[in-house]
């Protein structure tokens, strides 16, 4: 039987608050689609900008449908730029905000994402630990950390690297 992350819980929970937060930008552009959409009326200008606004809205909708697709696969921490604290991202396929436009979720093609891809041991670009997670919908499955960072990674060498081989995937868990 294979032990349980300490932190497995507590990401699962986070996960789910992350599809929370994805439903409810959900159920915004719809109400908001609903209130542009009434009535035909108006001059020609009104009429083409609330159509392409609705355009808009719907192009929305389809980012925000992910079907099984996971919303979350991965969580970086790094050190802020104050250099103080510890600063951590969930990495996802889209970026999803709570109601105070907090971020909660970063989507994978963002600036500060780019570490969780490119962060090698000789270049850890600010990265203290890369997270991956196993994920089925928002069912979080299994988790494995990479720990950067002095006492973990040597110049290029991957002691500090968890799991079995990378190319094998996260433990048990074919790529």
């Amino acid at each position: 039987m294979t032990q349980q992350h300490p932190e497995l819980e507590q990401e699962q929970a986070y996960i789910l608050h992350a599809y929370e937060c994805l439903e409810a930008s959900r159920v915004g552009a719809m109400k908001i689609r609903e209130l542009t959409s009434s009535g035909p009326g108006g001059t020609f200008q009104a009429r083409l900008e609330r159509n392409v606004f609705d355009e808009n809205l719907v192009h929305r909708l389809e980012q925000l449908e992910l079907g099984n697709a996971a919303l979350v696969f991965g969580r970086i921490d790094r050190t802020a730029d104050t250099g103080d604290e510890v600063e951590s991202f969930h990495i996802g396929r889209l970026a999803v905000s709570d109601a105070n436009r907090e971020p909660v979720v970063v989507d994978w093609r963002a600036p500060v994402a780019e570490p969780f891809y490119r962060a090698t041991g000789r270049e850890q670009m600010g990265l203290l630990r890369r997270r991956h997670f196993v994920v089925e919908g928002p069912q979080l499955l299994a988790l494995e950390d990479e720990l950067f960072g002095e006492g973990h990674l040597g110049v290029g060498h991957d002691e500090g690297l968890g799991g079995e081989d990378p190319r094998q995937g996260l433990r048990g868990y074919s790529t």
